[in-house]
């Protein structure tokens, strides 16, 4: 899911971007978020709002930069740190997009997530033919000393792992059939967080999973995994420090709030932290009037967040980009209304307004306990 000047301070830090991994931009004295800001209003209660970061729109949109700087605390960068786009051929390892969102973020006082490490999709002919020759281990061990070490001490977690939770390709368990599985067996999950930590302790091992907050059989079947298998995690001392939930959200199942919020103390019993790693809402199924549908939308949004909010385990709510008009939603074919319009799926519209979604979010950080103290011991971790 791919996809700015503020000031001449955000220029300056985007251009420090290409220097090297020891190096970051000077931080100004204060967060550049503002007052009345989603971070703000988050920070309040011991979470950290973010986004995902185009970094296309980033160089070539003022505008947008403004509004990451304004209301985020905390920043991912969308593909830039993927294997695909970091590293397309054996000789082609790059890092300048990459490079440019940290450095952005550092100008701006804000944190950085990694996103991701091992993930099944994107893989490059390349490494696929290195994954089936026997080679996957080295590569692994590779690749991650490569990104995580580029930036150690940086980042403040890395999605170790990504949507690794398959219960439908019927191993007993659980797993997705992909060709990091092929080539390594289950123990790939293990070597992978272990190598990350290796590389950069101070980073919090994520596993980031798909669709585990709506109501749905199927939907059932993947947190009974995502359990067992933290359970399994945790017993052979395997370094994950967090659960990330993408939280894209949609109106085909509904939201059972007692079951989510069940499931969520489950993760946070294991002692792992929890973050909404890829918040957006899709309206494919919601009306084409712009009042029902934001309403809908924004419902759906403030009923989600009051579960996530009330769990002192959770500690980071990112969106997937925070604007209309970088949305994955409105780009891919398969997730597109069918009347064209465009998918108010992000806090802020297409000429970086704050939409009703906005003001929905707003409220939920505004009412949802204050849990810092737990938040801050969990952050430490």
């Amino acid at each position: 899911m791919n996809r700015t000047d503020p000031s001449r301070r955000l220029v300056l830090a985007g251009a420090l971007g290409a220097l090297a991994p020891g190096l970051s931009a000077a931080a100004p004295a204060s967060p550049s978020w503002s007052a009345d800001s989603l971070n703000a209003a988050a920070a309040r209660k011991g979470v950290a709002y973010g986004s995902a970061v185009n970094g296309v729109t980033l160089r070539q949109l003022p505008a947008y930069g403004q509004a990451l700087a304004r209301e985020a605390g905390i920043l991912v960068s969308e593909n830039a740190m993927k294997l695909t786009y970091a590293w397309p051929a054996p000789d082609a390892l790059g890092f300048a997009y990459a490079d440019e969102v940290v450095a952005f973020a550092e100008g701006n006082r804000q944190r950085m997530r990694g996103h991701t490490l091992v993930w099944h999709e994107g893989l490059p002919a390349w490494v696929g033919e290195r994954l089936a020759t026997g080679q996957g281990e080295a590569f692994l061990r590779r690749w991650i000393g490569a990104m995580a070490g580029r930036y150690r001490g940086r980042i403040e977690a890395w999605d170790v792992v990504n949507e690794i939770c398959g219960p439908q390709d019927s191993r007993p368990d659980g797993l997705l059939r992909t060709p990091w599985l092929a080539a390594l067996g289950p123990r790939f999950i293990d070597l992978a967080f272990r190598i990350q930590h290796e590389v950069d302790p101070r980073a919090a091992g994520v596993w980031n999973e798909n669709d585990l907050e709506l109501d749905a059989d199927w939907i059932d079947r993947r947190r009974v995994m995502v359990l067992r298998t933290l359970e399994g995690l945790r017993a052979r001392g395997v370094p994950i420090r967090r659960l990330g939930l993408q939280g894209h959200l949609y109106a085909k199942h509904p939201l059972n709030q007692e079951k989510f919020r069940r499931f969520l103390r489950e993760v946070a019993a294991f002692g792992l932290a929890i973050e909404v790693t890829e918040f957006d809402i899709n309206d494919k199924d919601y009306p084409a009037d712009l009042t029902v549908r934001d309403r809908a939308v924004s419902d759906l949004a403030r009923r989600f967040l009051d579960v996530v909010l009330d769990e002192p385990a959770v500690l980071n709510v990112l969106t997937w980009d925070i604007t209309n008009r970088n949305s994955w939603l409105n780009a891919n074919p398969e997730r597109r209304r069918a009347d064209g319009l465009v998918q108010r799926a992000l806090p802020l519209d297409e000429a970086m307004a704050r939409t009703p979604l906005w003001h929905a979010m707003h409220r939920a950080f505004s009412d949802a306990p204050d849990h810092r103290k737990a938040r801050d011991l969990l952050r430490k971790a």
